[in-house]
């Protein structure tokens, strides 16, 4: 089965991400970073010289493609601030879980998705073969040291608790670690 339109849009995400490492190429510690690592780095601390925030500027209009300015690079925190701005994680994570839930989900509101019971979307919580199937394809979007298996243990946590919306779970798989 060809991957989803939703499923392509999340691994963009991760592929823009990346991209921005790479346009930090000015500062050459910024490339031993784990992705996780760089999306939580504070911009300002890595690129600190008016000069290397131009030139990210300019390498970030190259791929993936954004036009900053430098009140962005202040504005916007970290690079995943920074990337959210142009695509917002959390939605992205909704839009694609949204066509892997079971029943009537795959269509409808993302904004009612969000608030659906996890129970409703993935029966059986997380040893049920709907969330089992949304793991692995989660896994195969996003980059094992975003979705760490500690990370996932908790997602599990949620998606077995009764009380918990998707909202709940898209939360915590969109903090990354």
């Amino acid at each position: 089965m060809p991957d989803s339109l939703d499923k392509k849009n999340l691994l963009r995400w991760f592929s823009n991400l990346h991209d921005l490492q790479d346009d930090c190429s000015i500062n050459t510690s910024v490339q031993s970073l784990d992705l996780l690592t760089f999306a939580n780095t504070t911009i300002t601390s890595v690129l600190r010289s008016a000069n290397e925030q131009q030139q990210f500027i300019i390498n970030a209009r190259t791929a993936p493609g954004f036009d900053l300015s430098l009140t962005d690079l202040t504005t916007f925190s970290t690079f995943e601030a920074l990337l959210d701005n142009f695509s917002p994680l959390p939605i992205l994570v909704a839009a694609y879980l949204r066509t892997l839930a079971a029943g009537s989900f795959p269509t409808g509101s993302l904004v009612d998705f969000l608030k659906a019971p996890v129970s409703a979307a993935f029966p059986g919580g997380s040893t049920g073969a709907g969330w089992t199937n949304a793991l692995g394809q989660l896994t195969s979007a996003i980059p094992a040291v975003c979705f760490s298996a500690k990370l996932q243990a908790v997602v599990a946590k949620t998606v077995d608790d009764a009380t918990k919306t998707i909202n709940d779970v898209v939360n915590q798989i969109a903090t990354l670690g």
